[in-house]
């Protein structure tokens, strides 16, 4: 049975280190392998789907209801949770993070649009003011923006990285359902609480409005210490009066990488 084949799978590849560290590229492959095997039989859906469709059409003044989104846990273990989710057609799953975990995702039936965002790293904050008035945004850059169907194969999400912050609205044309293998199993006192969050165009963010010279100097500023001859070498060598925040953060982000390469082989030669 697929789904067993999921289980063990699981069992076998997401070790207790899962607290500490995503899964290996091996365990991601082998996972995605075969959460792609798995249809919609294999998890009961044709009873659910029946439920989901009675609960929110049915009965006179149901119509006007919003949509009910359900779940049910298939599967739990210390260090991985296997979980259905039904969405009714035009139901949206507002945006909202896994801090921590890594996330694989299936359609597995109708269709859903998927929109995902990771944090810029290093981070940048904008905003200003105190209180409960105040406003505070971080710069987000999109990483998918997608419309799956129950063909697709699956996709995962990281905590740092392929769109651990992401959005589900379900297609017009009838209920939608996928399935999810997250890792490790989601824990508010290990993970901190999911967080749910609203998006908006850069060019409208509600904190101080800046020209990109602006916004880019704000950047430079705030970055870590050890980027300080990155940013020497940028305001020595570019241009920055015709540089593009996009830009700039690409600079960053491959300095980054870089330091990181340059600390792993440190650490591999000690």
């Amino acid at each position: 049975m697929a789904l067993q084949l999921l289980v063990d799978a699981c069992h076998a590849v997401l070790l207790d280190d899962g607290f500490d560290t995503p899964p290996t590229a091996a365990a991601v492959s082998l996972i995605r392998g075969t959460i792609d095997k798995i249809g919609p039989d294999d998890v009961a859906l044709v009873d659910e789907v029946l439920f989901l469709e009675e609960t929110n059409n049915g009965g006179a003044g149901h119509h006007n209801d919003p949509p009910i989104i359900t779940c049910k846990t298939v599967y739990e273990w210390d260090n991985f949770t296997i979980t259905v989710f039904f969405l009714p057609p035009g139901a949206a799953m507002p945006l909202h993070s896994h801090p921590g975990l890594t996330v694989f995702s299936k359609l597995l039936l109708g269709s859903a649009h998927v929109v995902a965002y990771d944090w810029v790293r290093p981070s940048v904050y904008t905003g200003s003011g105190s209180g409960s008035g105040s406003t505070m945004t971080m710069l987000a850059e999109k990483a998918l923006d997608h419309e799956f169907t129950a063909a697709c194969g699956a996709w995962v999400l990281f905590p740092d990285s392929g769109g651990n912050m992401h959005r589900f609205v379900a297609g017009e044309d009838g209920p939608c359902a996928f399935l999810d293998v997250v890792t490790p199993s989601y824990s508010p006192a290990k993970q901190g609480p999911c967080s749910f969050y609203r998006d908006l165009p850069y060019d409208l963010h509600p904190g101080e409005e800046m020209n990109d010279p602006e916004i880019m100097a704000k950047i430079l500023r705030n970055l870590p210490p050890r980027f300080k001859e990155i940013v020497i070498a940028i305001k020595t060598l570019l241009n920055m009066s015709t540089m593009a925040v996009v830009d700039l953060m690409e600079q960053i982000k491959e300095a980054e990488e870089a330091f990181e390469e340059a600390s792993t082989s440190l650490q591999h030669e000690g």
